[in-house]
């Protein structure tokens, strides 16, 4: 759905950090999906190891139109690559 409405901010082929708050450009935009289908929905994007991959300090974030909206800061940057490290570690256990 988001992909389909936003394809300049959502592209699961090649996902870019998404602008921090960005459910709020998403609710006053549409009011299609619950809040909780929304979340899950962002949850399930912003999970995948193709996105946390691409979370590098200093790396551009969009907004919905893809436009640059802020950066990756370092504390976001170190997160993502922990939680693919923690992930890689379950797998290999």
């Amino acid at each position: 759905y988001l992909s389909a409405k936003w394809p300049a901010a959502f592209n699961p082929k090649a996902p870019r950090p998404l602008r921090i708050g960005i459910h709020h450009d998403i609710r006053v935009l549409d009011g299609e999906l619950s809040d909780d289908e929304l979340r899950r929905a962002l949850r399930a994007y912003t999970s995948m190891p193709s996105y946390l991959a691409r979370l590098n300090a200093g790396t551009v974030r969009v907004d919905l139109d893809g436009e640059p909206a802020g950066e990756v800061s370092d504390a976001d940057a170190a997160s993502a690559k922990a939680l693919l490290c923690a992930r890689k570690n379950k797998e290999e256990t």
